[in-house]
C-alpha cells in the first residue's frame, strides 16, 4: 500500500488536524500509540506527496483544515503546546522536529514545548540523522514511587543537557514560552535544572509506570516552582512492532511531535495532530 508513496526514501508524515477526521474523532480515549497508529493509517490513505531534496518525501493529508483552525482566532487568543518524542541523541533531529512544528503550524512561537527524551542503550550515542534502533529495550521492573530514566544508556544526562541547550536558544529568541521535560527522576531533573539557563518549568511523569509521585521529585518541583503534570505516553511512541504493522519494516521513527491548539478563553481544543520523521535504514 505504501510503496508508491515512500519510494525507498526517508519520509516526514504530517497528519494535519486529526480532529476534523470523523473516523478518528469516534476513537476518543485511545492509548497514545494506538491513536498515532490510526492517524498515520488515515493519513497514508489520503496523502499528498511532495518530494524534498535530496532523497526525502513529505506526506500530508488532503483536505486538511489545520491552518484555518490556527488562524481562526488571533494568535494571542490561542495556546499552542507541543511534545517531541526522541529515542536517540541527535541534535539535528531535535532541530528538525522544532522547525517542522513552526512550519506546519505557520507560527513564529510556541507557548510551551515538552521534550520526552528516552535514549535506548543501542542508540543513545547516535548523533546523525539516520541512526537505527535495532533492539527494543526490555521492560523495566516497576517500583513503587520510583522513576528509572534512561536505564542502560551511557551519558544520558550529558546528552540531554546538549539537547536542552538547543531548546534554550529557541526560548532565548522568544520562539518558545515554556520548556518542559518528561519522565526524569529527581536527581536527573536537578542536574538538568542546575546546568540550564532557561530552567524547565514543567515536569511530566507517567503514573502508569511510576504508580505514585516520588516524594523527592515532588519536593524538588515545589521548591523550584516547576509544574508537575502526569501523562500516559509510553517511552517509545512508535515501536518496531507498530512500524511492522504499518508496512514500515525498513524504517525507524527518527522523531515524533504531537501538537495541540487550544482557545484560551474557553479552554476548547481547536486542533491536534502529529508530525513523524520516518528514516529508512535498509
Amino acid at each position: 500500500m505504501l510503496s508508491h508513496l515512500l519510494k525507498d526514501a526517508s519520509v516526514i508524515v504530517s497528519t494535519g488536524n486529526v480532529l476534523n477526521v470523523s473516523e478518528l474523532r469516534k476513537k476518543a480515549g485511545q492509548k497514545p500509540t494506538d491513536e498515532l497508529t490510526d492517524c498515520l493509517r488515515s493519513t497514508f490513505g489520503e496523502a499528498e506527496v511532495t518530494d524534498l531534496p535530496p532523497n526525502r518525501r513529505l506526506l500530508t493529508r488532503r483536505n486538511n483544515d489545520l491552518l484555518e483552525k490556527v488562524k481562526e482566532h488571533p494568535r494571542a487568543d490561542i495556546k499552542i503546546g507541543a511534545k517531541i518524542f526522541l529515542n536517540r541523541f541527535s541534535e539535528p533531529a531535535l532541530t528538525e522536529a522544532v522547525e517542522k512544528l513552526f512550519e506546519t503550524l505557520n507560527v513564529s512561537y510556541l507557548d510551551n514545548l515538552i521534550l520526552a527524551y528516552h535514549p535506548t542503550g543501542t542508540a543513545g550515542a547516535t548523533n546523525g540523522t539516520n541512526g537505527a534502533l535495532d533492539d527494543e529495550p526490555e521492560e523495566a521492573e516497576v517500583k513503587e514511587g520510583v522513576i528509572e530514566w534512561a536505564v542502560g544508556s551511557d551519558n544520558a544526562v550529558g546528552n540531554l543537557k546538549k539537547l536542552w541547550a538547543l531548546l534554550e536558544r529557541y526560548a532565548g529568541d522568544g520562539k518558545i514560552g515554556q520548556l518542559g521535560i518528561a519522565d526524569l527522576d529527581a536527581d536527573s531533573l536537578k542536574e538538568l535544572y542546575e546546568a540550564s539557563t532557561v530552567h524547565p518549568s514543567i515536569a511530566q511523569i507517567n503514573l502508569a509506570a511510576c504508580c505514585v509521585v516520588p516524594p523527592q521529585l515532588q519536593a524538588y518541583c515545589n521548591q523550584n516552582e516547576i509544574q508537575l503534570l502526569t501523562h500516559s505516553d509510553p517511552q517509545e511512541l512508535l515501536p518496531r512492532v507498530v512500524l511492522n504493522e504499518l508496512e514500515l519494516a525498513s524504517y525507524v521513527a527518527g522523531w515524533t511531535s504531537r501538537y495541540q491548539v487550544h482557545i484560551k478563553c474557553r479552554g476548547v481544543l481547536a486542533a491536534k495532530g502529529f508530525i513523524v520523521s520516518l528514516e529508512r535504514v535498509n
